[in-house]
């Protein structure tokens, strides 16, 4: 079929700057229109027997040119065959060229320029590959069941369990995939206080330890909940009983809240550690308590003294033996005691008190830190000026009733 072109000017179908031209032809006696553009390097041609669909399909690829999905650029050869091996080296992971292209720049805008992104690559996938991703919610029980064989204290773990609970609750998902930014903003979203947030922030932290000790997160790199920053703590009043209030309590309370108020108002123990106590502990001939290391907070030993008025409250209970408190709610039922008989029951209250009169009775700051396991700055700020001394000898005056010898005469 012989093929005639024509000499007129061709017609141009122009979308912003992209432009289409169609050559009028004849072939075998019939009219011919031609368009031509170029496209994937390559000059393109497309035939059509009439005026009218040709420069549609001519409005079409200009518009395509235009907004940049006609790729229009002359490739060279070497240019070609790179293109031509990008796409074949891509062809296994079904990734679009541009896509590749994209997260190859995103990710490499975080390396130093003298780091290999491969090479990041690798020691990424070293540290987890040994990983074993768990939802926020399997691993809060694990933790509450580890705790419990380890013998922590009823009241530590129904903390943290309160704690993490509504942790996993707001986190239904791996462990792995929370970042310290969304930590960060939950805690915030509680809006609480400082202190609050900071408690629930440190309960993260020991859920996110320890999925690093069984495996969960990558060994050997913090834990996103490390670094998150904790609220600042501007510092509450300190709540304390008065020595009227404490001699209330001891003298309406029966046994169990009796010792437990005793041994709190006058040594500065903690709720934990008086629940942990055993009398074994409680030696009144040498006038001390031995807090082990297994029992205290800061996992130290010491020897908090008992004091002349508190071994008159132990007289009676010598020679005992087992568990000082026989139940884990001992602290419990004694806040609801005091409660019950209209004494206002101010947080950690008795440690509080002990705190504050000790050091008004002996200005020594740094052997009171020590007797409560505390430091010496945060014993000297918390307390300083809340009580003189004469309240200081009026609380450790406080002392059980003598009890009067009965002689019955025989006639």
């Amino acid at each position: 079929m012989k093929r005639h072109e024509s000499k007129q000017k061709p017609t141009v179908v122009k979308v912003g700057s992209a432009t289409v031209k169609i050559y009028h032809g004849r072939s075998g006696g019939y009219d011919l229109f031609t368009l031509a553009y170029h496209a994937r390097g390559q000059r393109q041609r497309e035939t059509f027997a009439h005026l009218g669909p040709a420069k549609v399909r001519a409005a079409e690829v200009a518009r395509d040119i235009q907004n940049g999905r006609i790729a229009v650029l002359e490739l060279t050869n070497a240019d070609r065959e790179g293109y031509v091996h990008a796409l074949e080296l891509l062809k296994p992971t079904g990734i679009p060229l541009h896509n590749a292209i994209e997260e190859f720049v995103a990710a490499r805008s975080h390396l130093r320029d003298d780091e290999s992104l491969l090479t990041v690559v690798k020691a990424h996938a070293s540290r987890h590959r040994h990983v074993t991703d768990k939802s926020v919610g399997e691993i809060v029980s694990e933790l509450l069941a580890a705790k419990q064989r380890d013998g922590l204290s009823l009241r530590y773990i129904q903390t943290l369990r309160s704690r993490l609970s509504r942790f996993a609750a707001a986190f239904q998902t791996g462990i792995g995939s929370l970042t310290g930014s969304l930590i960060s903003d939950w805690i915030t979203s509680l809006k609480s206080g400082p202190v609050t947030r900071n408690n629930m922030q440190r309960s993260i932290v020991t859920l996110f330890a320890f999925a690093r000790q069984r495996g969960y997160l990558p060994k050997g790199i913090p834990t996103e909940a490390e670094d998150i920053p904790k609220a600042k703590e501007r510092g509450g009043s300190i709540g304390i009983l008065t020595p009227l209030e404490l001699s209330q309590l001891l003298r309406a309370a029966d046994d169990e809240p009796r010792l437990y108020l005793a041994l709190g108002a006058f040594t500065g123990l903690r709720s934990a550690e008086l629940i942990r106590l055993e009398w074994k502990d409680v030696n009144i001939p040498r006038s001390h308590i031995v807090v082990g290391a297994h029992k205290a907070k800061t996992a130290t030993r010491r020897l908090v003294p008992i004091l002349p008025n508190l071994s008159k409250w132990l007289a009676q209970y010598s020679g005992r033996t087992g568990r000082v408190f026989a139940s884990e709610h001992a602290t419990d039922r004694t806040i609801a005691f005091a409660k019950a008989i209209g004494v206002d029951w101010p947080s950690n209250c008795l440690r509080h008190s002990f705190a504050t009169y000790r050091l008004a009775a002996i200005h020594d700051a740094a052997r009171v830190a020590l007797e409560l396991g505390n430091s010496p700055a945060m014993l000297f700020t918390n307390y300083r000026e809340l009580a003189d001394e004469h309240d200081a000898k009026a609380w450790f005056a406080i002392a059980p009733k003598p009890v009067k010898n009965v002689v019955q005469l025989v006639a």
